[in-house]
């Protein structure tokens, strides 16, 4: 049902995730009493997705009150059941788009993996939505310590440690140059309109992975798990981000050993302060070379 009407003009979009019946059916859509007034075709699903997006029907309404259906591709945002080593389930939510490295980055992330030695296999049913990885014994035993009891399956936050050391340090114009290539590497990519979060990992001289996602976080996890699912360590390495970072954001670098983060927004104040604890510097770039540091300034040259 239409729980609102734009008489101006604009695009509303209908509910339409609903599933096919047995006869390959729709569920017809309850019509408000002024949609009923006009002739709407019946909406249809397609569930195959593009790049992580879903093919909807939209209803759009002109100035004059005239309604007509057209089709767009939206976020496709599913719910994926993720268990490890047959003994931890949990769910993820996010578009079916590169999941085997999403799933990397999350245990990364998370801090139940500590190195790429710990994770083993990965096994994907997108059609079922099931994703089930295998992990090291140790890994386990890490996560079965942070696992709580309780209807939301939430894990507890273990003390972070500082994984980084001192060494790393960037000049100003290099971290420029960094900035101008994820910029770059933002405005190629094709699904760039729609998945509206880029991250990446580089190190000094070039971008090692990437990661898009219609949520801040699962761009990280995408970037994050691509680079660990390669065989390279992300600790010492530079995020790259075009939003700013919070708390749980900068949390999750932190875990990673990750030595920089530059990126488009300027951070929170407790992400601030957890980078200064944990020797990750955070600045943004603009336009006309400007460049603010917010934490570990001693890391720019």
């Amino acid at each position: 049902m239409f729980n609102s009407l734009n008489n101006r003009g604009a695009a509303i979009a209908a509910p339409f995730s609903w599933p096919r019946s047995s006869g390959g059916g729709v569920r017809p859509i309850k019509q408000s009493a002024l949609c009923a007034l006009r002739p709407i075709p019946e909406p249809r699903v397609n569930t195959e997705t593009t790049a992580g997006l879903a093919k909807v029907e939209v209803i759009k309404f002109d100035e004059g009150g005239l309604s007509s259906a057209f089709s767009e591709y939206v976020p496709s945002e599913q719910e994926f059941t993720l268990s490890v080593n047959d003994q931890f389930e949990t769910s993820l939510y996010c578009a079916p788009h590169r999941v085997k490295s999403l799933v990397i980055g999350f245990l990364v992330g998370e801090g139940m993996l500590e190195s790429e030695r710990e994770f083993v296999a990965i096994e994907t049913d997108l059609k079922h939505h099931i994703i089930r990885a295998t992990v090291a014994p140790e890994a386990a035993s890490r996560m079965a310590a942070r696992a709580l009891s309780g209807p939301w399956g939430r894990l507890a936050e273990p003390e972070v440690s500082r994984k980084v050391d001192s060494t790393l340090s960037l000049k100003p114009e290099a971290i420029q140059k960094l900035a101008a290539s994820f910029k770059k590497l933002f405005l190629s990519l094709k699904s760039s309109e729609k998945m509206c979060y880029l991250a990446a990992f580089a190190q000094p001289d070039e971008i090692l992975s990437y990661g898009e996602g219609f949520h801040r976080v699962n761009a990280l996890y995408r970037a994050l798990g691509e680079l660990v699912a390669s065989g390279v360590k992300p600790e010492n390495r530079i995020a790259l981000a075009n939003f700013g970072l919070t708390k749980q954001i900068t949390l999750r670098l932190a875990r990673a050993g990750v030595s920089f983060a530059i990126t488009a927004a300027p951070p929170s104040n407790a992400a601030i302060e957890l980078a200064n604890q944990q020797y990750l510097c955070i600045c943004t770039t603009s336009i006309g070379g400007q460049l603010n540091v917010y934490s570990a300034p001693w890391r720019v040259l």
